[in-house]
């Protein structure tokens, strides 16, 4: 131990520690006072003693890194990024010669991170996230922290550095929240990109912008380093032109790491070779067209002729293709209103560590930066996330948190129900959205006409976060105006590599 005088950390007074015992709701005599005073000094003396322990900080593994700019006028005509900047990867490996654009709520050591918002101070991250680093030591170039919707929540309309456009119709919506990561990509901005989906933050994006777009199983790709908005939710996924690129981005994204809070169980030890499917073709699948989301998700004329057309080519191509029910999924929007506001109510107020109810890592620069961010108060932060944490609160208070229950419970059996149609079914189909990219908001909206907009956009995306189920996104025609339409193909949990299978046919039949 260090020779000094006194501690970092400061004991409590008396009247500190009675001020703490009334926020509980207990009373203590002036006895209990004095002994709960004493103890906690001597705990305190204890946690103190940790601050003289060396953290195990990551080691950066890539040097060359250029935080670069924001954009100049006329370099980003999608509004696609919030800063270009340089960070090489290894000279050679698979993805050598690539460039990757990565959203703006995953750290990239060395360029700031504004989460899509103009808090203050700006987080300068000394660490690279998971994905971040296995994408650099197969040799990636980043060269831009994408546009997103405020702290995620939203289509990417409401971010602070103004809506990304979409390549096809600028008029349009890209979708989001991963809005500049599919901006990026369609433009030809970059090559690769990255995104963070919660509710379908990385599949509407790509959707809408004629991508292809993974969600991988929850928990097969490492989550350490994002802006966490719920440790059950959270997935990072790649976002790129064709299926090739986007399977090859995965096995080198996926596979355990000590540094991931998801905590999952029955993790494979190690990524699998999901390019290896290339040529695979569908003949003999089993194909489940999920009725619960047609018509019952409000899915338009249009949308629904492109996937009609979409499950005809999959039959053509040799699957066997039926339909099959799944009856909570009409539900889950509302089931999401459950699991959204209670976990971003325990995020927020344990400053971005989940209250450490789990075993990964947590990075101390970024917990001090968001503390430091909330003592301006809840004012900065996005409506619809005021909204949720507002929610919570009240639930909490007059109803002890019990709707949050049910719905919880009601989650599981939605996972259920989704994985007894995948003991009947290889894979199952849906639209991934149940339109095509809406109109850009021209004017200051109510947050009902906001949440609207998210909770329709979201009707077949949403359901898998809550359940944790692999789902790809890959274009299966147009619709109105000649927009993209999506088809989302759902596999069993670590299914990563069926999934392929049906896009790389799919892709390759069109």
């Amino acid at each position: 131990m260090p020779n000094r005088p006194w501690g970092h950390l400061r004991a409590p007074s008396a009247a500190e520690v009675q001020g703490y015992a009334e926020r509980l709701g207990w009373t203590l005599t002036a006895e209990e006072l004095g002994l709960f005073t004493g103890a906690i000094a001597g705990s305190l003396t204890m946690l103190d003693s940790v601050e003289d322990i060396p953290d195990e900080v990551p080691a950066l593994k890539h040097h060359h890194r250029d935080p670069g700019h924001r954009p100049l006028p006329g370099e980003d005509p999608y509004n696609a990024v919030i800063q270009f900047c340089e960070v090489r990867g290894a000279a050679d490996g698979p993805l050598a010669g690539r460039t990757l654009g990565v959203k703006d709520c995953i750290a990239v050591a060395g360029v700031p991170m504004t989460n899509g918002g103009r808090r203050q101070p700006v987080l300068v991250p000394t660490e690279d996230a998971v994905v971040i680093e296995r994408l650099l030591d197969a040799g990636v170039t980043i060269t831009a922290k994408t546009n997103l919707e405020d702290l995620g929540f939203g289509l990417g309309e409401g971010s602070a550095f103004g809506p990304a456009l979409n390549p096809l119709d600028p008029t349009r919506s890209t979708g989001g929240s991963s809005s500049g990561s599919g901006a990026g990509v369609a433009s030809g901005l970059f090559d690769l990109a990255l995104g963070a989906d919660e509710a379908g933050s990385v599949r509407i994006p790509a959707a809408w912008c004629g991508l292809v777009g993974m969600k991988a199983t929850h928990g097969l790709v490492p989550s350490y380093g994002m802006s966490y908005m719920n440790h059950t939710l959270d997935h990072i996924g790649p976002m790129t032109r064709t299926v090739a690129d986007n399977a090859l981005m995965l096995e080198i994204m996926a596979g355990p790491d000590v540094r991931d809070p998801q905590w999952t169980r029955d993790l494979p030890a190690g990524p699998d070779l999901y390019t290896s499917v290339a040529d695979t073709g569908v003949a003999g699948l089993r194909i489940g067209i999920l009725t619960d989301a047609l018509g019952p998700a409000g899915v338009t004329e249009d949308v629904r002729m492109a996937f009609d057309i979409a499950t005809k080519r999959l039959e053509a191509l040799g699957a066997s293709v039926s339909e099959v029910s799944v009856p909570l999924w009409a539900a889950a929007s509302e089931l999401s209103m459950a699991t959204m506001p209670a976990g971003i109510g325990a995020m927020v107020r344990s400053t971005g560590t989940g209250s450490f109810q789990h075993l990964g890592r947590i990075d101390p620069q970024t917990v001090a930066v968001l503390a430091a961010q909330g003592r301006s108060g809840g004012d900065d932060l996005p409506p619809l996330l005021r909204m949720m944490m507002l929610t919570e609160a009240h639930v909490q208070a007059a109803y002890d948190g019990l709707p949050f229950v049910k719905g919880h419970n009601l989650r599981l059996a939605l996972r259920r129900q989704v994985d007894a149609a995948l003991g009947v079914y290889d894979v199952l189909v849906t639209p991934t959205t149940p339109t095509v990219a809406h109109e850009l908001f021209t004017d200051r909206v109510t947050l009902t006409e906001f949440m609207g907009r998210s909770v329709t956009a979201t009707r077949n995306t949403g359901p898998l976060d809550q359940t944790g189920h692999p789902a790809l996104t890959v274009p299966c025609g147009t619709g109105e105006g000649g927009l993209p339409v999506g088809l989302q193909i759902i596999g069993p949990r670590y299914g990563e590599k069926l999934c392929y299978q049906v896009g790389y046919a799919f892709e390759g039949a069109n």
